[in-house]
């Protein structure tokens, strides 16, 4: 994203209900980090709870999903990523 100056964007759900629930780094209907986009993003349309209205019933099997739930989950910790995760949607306890 810096090689390109793209900043960071954080909404508040305020924010996020004003743009209609659309993501901010659509520009003409097209992502502009693809290549970096978060998790979320790249399980769009593959799980049940993140429909896409171009794939209905490809859904990857909750084992895999589950799996890449941990890969992610190790990932971040050996990172030391951030603990926070933006979504537009309200995470599942």
């Amino acid at each position: 994203m810096k090689n390109h100056d793209i900043g960071h964007i954080v909404w508040s759900t305020e924010e996020f209900v004003k743009h209609d629930m659309r993501c901010p780094y659509l520009k003409n209907d097209r992502c502009i980090i693809y290549l970096v986009r978060p998790i979320v993003c790249r399980l769009q349309g593959s799980v049940p709870e993140l429909l896409c209205t171009q794939n209905k019933n490809n859904f990857i099997s909750q084992q895999k999903l589950d799996d890449i739930k941990r890969e992610f989950d190790t990932f971040v910790r050996e990172i030391d990523g951030m603990d926070v995760f933006y979504g537009s949607r309200k995470p599942k306890i």
